[in-house]
């Protein structure tokens, strides 16, 4: 038997992805913090550099970046292709400790983590915890938007040291442009 949703139960629901909104709408009684990623809504359509660990050198390509409403309005789901490989993201703010929630997932090779973080001037700053791949450095994993517009927006996801700040290693760069 097929499962269909009933108009009554997706009229409780207004502000998800419909017909009428294909990217659905922000709730109004969502925190004010929602709007800072609203310039990912919509499709995007990105380029990527990608640092390759056995080279040391940069890998680029194109991707798609994509994002709409979700939870009825209260958070941001999105997703990226590039190739065969596929990701997601489910970006809540928590208004108890006043930061961005996101957690990742990514196929065909299973990934998965949280990171937290908020606006830090004109950027969207997020951190997990992280150790250096192949050490035992402490640091975090980075992931910054900047450059944001309107028209699209950048990201570049490093791993930062713990012991000195100032060592910043690049190991992924996106650039997006608004398609619609």
């Amino acid at each position: 038997m097929a499962c269909t949703a009933s108009n009554d139960r997706l009229a409780t629901l207004p502000y998800e992805p419909s017909t009428d909104y294909p990217y659905g709408r922000p709730n109004p009684e969502a925190p004010a913090e929602l709007s800072q990623f609203a310039f990912m809504i919509g499709a995007n359509d990105c380029t990527e550099e990608r640092l390759n660990n056995s080279t040391g050198e940069w890998d680029t390509g194109v991707r798609t970046w994509d994002a709409k409403y979700y939870m009825n309005g209260y958070a941001i789901s999105d997703t990226g292709r590039s190739g065969k490989s596929n990701n997601g993201n489910i970006r809540i703010y928590d208004p108890a400790t006043e930061q961005w929630v996101v957690t990742y997932f990514s196929m065909p090779v299973f990934g998965t983590g949280t990171w937290r973080g908020g606006l830090v001037n004109d950027e969207l700053v997020l951190e997990q915890p992280q150790r250096a791949p192949g050490t035992e450095l402490e640091g975090v994993s980075r992931l910054t938007f900047s450059d944001i517009s309107a028209q699209g927006f950048n990201w570049t996801g490093a791993w930062v040291s713990n012991d000195d700040p100032s060592l910043i290693f690049p190991f992924w760069r996106i650039s997006c442009s608004k398609r619609n």
